[in-house]
């Protein structure tokens, strides 16, 4: 059986956005085993090997991004004897890519793909489709927005009520959008919609979800902090909606072709992190994720639902 290594540098939004590519690449290499390197993260313990019970990857290999680790690291792979190994990492720099496409010549890997490939506008195409245009350059957007869709389950929903999900987190964002505009924006629902709010998010994002909760404790639900990947999972595909900063959420709501309010800021490339989800709206302003109105998402919210 082929064992075929993957390499991208990934949160939990980076490794979904591969998941299209990933699927590509057991397309064409039928009866293979996936091996998935990235580095270990302060942000989780490990990432899902399968999503709503469909594999996506048979093992994962984390690091630590120090020289010792990388010399272990490359003795450990050159005895796993990878038949091919695809780069998914972000395009950066010339200097970062002929590093690493140094560093993985090392393991004396037969076939390699996904160096030196030209970067599109993100405009034109987003992150996910340029990755996986590096396993087939010819895929249609059609093809890989199919291949970031789940197969569907017979799972039943853990909240048996209306609801709209919102994140107001993103680690990985210099700024999101501000706790007045969540609050803003939660007022208006609850006082025009007859739906609950269950706020999503992590550890970091308690305070903030507590003090929303305030608006109305029976009608709004935190959950931050409290929920395993295959509980947000239920909560984001049952949701009548998903209203979202930029992270991983976001990404885990195109798996189930989700209804999903994106609000981005302005600091990375226009287009660059759009989920691969017709049913998405993408809300991005030049001044900055702040200069988004809360009573103008609330007005594209309620056409949407």
């Amino acid at each position: 059986m082929k064992k075929i290594l993957c390499y991208r540098n990934s949160k939990l939004g980076d490794f979904l956005i591969s998941i299209p590519a990933i699927k590509l690449i057991k397309k064409k290499n039928r009866n293979c085993k996936i091996y998935y390197l990235t580095v270990k993260s302060k942000f989780y313990t490990k990432l899902p090997e399968k999503l709503s019970n469909e594999i996506i990857v048979d093992k994962f290999i984390y690091f630590e991004n120090t020289l010792k680790e990388k010399i272990k690291l490359i003795n450990f792979l050159k005895n796993q004897n990878f038949s091919s190994f695809y780069y998914l990492q972000e395009k950066n720099t010339i200097y970062r890519e002929l590093r690493d496409y140094f560093f993985f010549s090392l393991l004396n890997i037969p076939d390699k793909h996904g160096f030196f490939c030209k970067n599109e506008s993100y405009i034109k195409e987003s992150e996910t489709i340029q990755i996986a245009k590096r396993v087939e350059h010819k895929i249609s957007v059609n093809d890989i927005y199919s291949l970031s869709k789940q197969k569907k389950t017979s799972d039943f929903p853990i909240y048996n009520f209306n609801y709209i999900s919102i994140s107001i987190g993103g680690f990985s964002q210099p700024t999101v959008w501000k706790l007045k505009n969540w609050n803003i924006l939660l007022r208006l629902i609850l006082n025009n919609l007859n739906y609950k709010i269950i706020i999503t998010g992590t550890k970091e994002d308690i305070k903030s979800a507590k003090l929303l909760c305030l608006i109305n404790p029976k009608r709004i639900i935190s959950l931050c902090g409290k929920n395993n990947l295959d509980e947000l999972l239920n909560i984001i595909k049952y949701s009548k909606l998903h209203v979202t900063n930029d992270n991983g959420s976001m990404h885990l709501a195109t798996l189930f072709s989700k209804k999903t309010l994106c609000l981005f800021n302005n600091h990375d490339p226009e287009g660059k992190w759009y989920p691969a989800n017709k049913k998405a709206i993408k809300i991005r302003s030049n001044n900055g994720i702040n200069s988004i109105n809360p009573y103008f998402i609330y007005k594209k919210l309620n056409r949407f639902i």
